[in-house]
């Protein structure tokens, strides 16, 4: 038996006890749900079946069921209907992509090969949609996730200057790469330690994506001083830290039950340390990245202090980071 299969039955069975997680974010302002959610849930469903139509293994009730369109708004509370119809599109495409992937569940999740020939093809149909220089036509037909992704790159490249659309590609590039990399270790049934687990959860969170996408859904210009401060680095890397930490708690049971041993809780399980005792180590590690994140917000507000507009532009780019948090514990 390896040493995966020996962690997933030595775990199955046993109880994880979650604290409440909510009280960690008592000083961030208190979840908000965009008030377009009634509107956005009629085009998550028809996206979702318009993919299911040419993609039969997509689960579609649990899919719906998932309420994208929720997650969505609580992510982007204040982005206009417009841009939060082209954010709605762009989280179907993440789930439904990852999905594709995913332990036990997608079409390429046991074929690493052809699951890296449609992680290039992807990032190739990307380039195109957002109308980056040096894109070219990729071959063939897309596929019916990745129309998807065509269709929120047309939305997004009308608005978006080209310094953003080119930085959210980037960091679809290291979504991708960091799942490709998740896949081999799943297939390879290795457990990876707590240090390479996080460097790795650091893509596959996908958080770097949704923050680039943060200044969209305001809708406001947000200059690269801003974006590319050293404090914006740190919130980026605890956003992901965060939901991360957080998704890898409360999905434990269902990742366990695909046989999955890549999680947080996995990473630092020991023969001789309790579900208890790993919990208090995560709820630890989500303290000191709640504190890391608020102490690289006050240097980014500080930062700007000398300038009204710029330091009530860096408050509200700091809480629309926090709502990316707050939004994936309230919506799990």
């Amino acid at each position: 038996m390896s040493s995966q299969a020996v962690l997933i039955a030595a775990l199955k069975g046993q109880t994880l006890r979650i604290p409440n997680l909510t009280a960690l974010f008592q000083a961030w302002p208190s979840p908000v749900l965009n008030t377009h959610y009634p509107e956005s849930v009629s085009l998550t469903t028809n996206t979702i079946l318009q993919i299911a139509a040419a993609a039969p293994r997509l689960e579609v009730e649990r899919r719906l069921r998932d309420d994208l369109s929720l997650i969505t708004c609580l992510w982007f509370p204040l982005a206009p209907k417009p841009r939060l119809d082209a954010l709605v599109l762009y989280t179907v495409w993440l789930f439904c992509w990852d999905d594709t992937v995913d332990a036990n569940e997608g079409d390429l999740a046991a074929d690493f090969a052809r699951a890296q020939q449609w992680r290039d093809k992807t990032l190739e149909i990307a380039k195109t949609a957002f109308q980056l220089p040096g894109a070219a036509a990729p071959d063939g037909e897309v596929d019916a996730i990745n129309a998807v992704l065509v269709e929120f790159g047309r939305r997004y490249a009308e608005e978006a200057p080209l310094l953003e659309r080119q930085r959210l590609y980037d960091e679809i590039a290291i979504f991708i790469r960091a799942c490709a990399t998740e896949q081999r270790m799943r297939l390879d049934r290795a457990v990876p330690g707590f240090d390479e687990y996080m460097s790795l959860r650091d893509g596959t969170a996908a958080g770097g994506t949704l923050c680039t996408l943060v200044p969209f859904a305001m809708g406001r210009d947000v200059p690269s001083e801003m974006l590319n401060s050293p404090s914006v680095q740190v919130i980026r890397k605890q956003v992901n830290v965060l939901t991360g930490l957080i998704n890898d708690s409360l999905s434990l049971k269902k990742e366990l039950h695909t046989d999955c041993a890549i999680n947080a809780v996995c990473a630092l399980s020991t023969p001789e340390t309790s579900l208890d005792e790993i919990m208090t180590q995560i709820h630890q590690k989500l303290q000191d990245a709640v504190r890391q994140f608020d102490m690289a917000a006050e240097a980014l507000l500080t930062h700007f202090l000398h300038d009204d507009h710029l330091h009530s532009l860096a408050r509200d780019l700091a809480n629309g980071y926090r709502s990316l948090v707050t939004g994936v514990l309230e919506f799990t």
